[in-house]
């Protein structure tokens, strides 16, 4: 991988750290190319005006570290960033800037414009001391926080809801593990996230109370939504999660032409869960796509479109970005 790559995927890592991954090039296993032009232009202009859209929407909300206002929100819906929220009867709703997870209090509901994981919690204990653990962890609560969660190359599980593809993921796994966070698969860097804790049942209960808009539409031809040309080809590889990336035009005409192949749409309700182990999710620039095994032979891609595959696929198209990343590797070695 070059230079460039590594510097886009940085920068990418450093918008999602969690406590439990505190260095951004940890992340690179799980983050996608964005080129740095796109970050900036998003951020430098579209990003600001977005940012600023959503503290004035909130007009006043106190800091993370003051105590929210509160007020009775019984069988009403909030809204924040395109998705709404039922509230549960005998629940409040709360409007702060930032969000803090750790600090989450029962029965809430949460909107923010952003949310800082590492706002109250301790660096580290005591020698000898138990793992800290969150007071909000096993409790059950809501958030939605428009500038969320970012989205990896290769999410862990995909599901379909309100014709939306979410990625779903259990964001820490030692401070909050009752925690899961739910986004559109797509390329925006840090899309509007639904945050829940609880128990499973309680979470698929709370997750039926999350509205969100309908994703892109599949072309109209059929098939999935694919750039006009790739520059590059990236993935990850298991079972270290290496990042490895393609970018001579022999491999990537041979990947684009075979995920242009692929016509077979999946009817609406016969949608699978794209997860791994097995699943593998390719970035191709504009878009990334994700294609199942056997367990779910179908593709998406984060522009549109929804099709069967054939369940050796994404392991094909993965061995061809390996052995390219591994020839450029070569070439450069002995150009040295």
């Amino acid at each position: 991988m070059n230079p460039t790559h590594v510097s886009e995927l940085l920068d990418r890592a450093a918008a999602s750290v969690t406590p439990s991954e505190t260095d951004p090039a940890s992340r690179l296993v799980s983050l996608g190319r964005r080129s740095v032009r796109r970050r900036r232009r998003a951020f430098g202009t579209a990003g600001s005006v977005a940012v600023a859209a959503a503290v004035a929407a909130v007009v006043a909300l106190p800091q993370v570290s003051a105590p929210p206002e509160r007020s009775e929100a019984a069988g009403t819906t909030v809204s924040l960033g395109g998705l709404s929220v039922a509230v549960p009867e005998g629940w409040r709703t709360s409007e702060v800037t930032t969000f803090d997870p750790c600090t989450a209090e029962p029965h809430t509901v949460y909107l923010a414009a952003q949310w800082d994981p590492r706002a109250t919690r301790p660096t580290s204990g005591p020698p000898g001391a138990a793992p800290f653990r969150c007071k909000s962890d096993g409790q059950a609560w809501m958030a939605v926080v428009q500038k969320g969660v970012a989205a990896p190359v290769s999410p862990n599980r995909l599901v379909v809801k309100d014709g939306q593809l979410l990625l779903v993921e259990q964001r820490d796994q030692y401070m909050i593990p009752s925690m899961w966070t739910y986004r559109a698969f797509s390329d925006e860097i840090q899309a509007t996230t639904a945050f829940i804790s609880g128990d499973e049942k309680g979470r698929e209960q709370l997750l039926k109370r999350v509205t969100w808009p309908a994703g892109p539409a599949a072309p109209a031809s059929g098939g999935l939504v694919l750039p006009d040309r790739i520059a590059s080809a990236t993935t990850d590889v298991p079972p270290t999660n290496g990042m490895v990336v393609a970018t001579d035009a022999k491999t990537l005409t041979q990947i684009r032409t075979a995920l242009a192949e692929l016509r077979d749409p999946v009817p609406a309700g016969e949608e699978c869960t794209l997860q791994k182990p097995g699943a593998v999710g390719i970035s191709l620039g504009e878009v990334t796509v994700m294609l199942g095994d056997a367990t779910c032979p179908q593709a998406i891609s984060t522009g549109g479109g929804r099709v069967r595959v054939p369940a050796g696929l994404g392991k094909d198209l993965l061995d061809l970005i390996v052995a390219s990343d591994r020839a450029a590797t070569e070439r450069a070695t002995t150009k040295d």
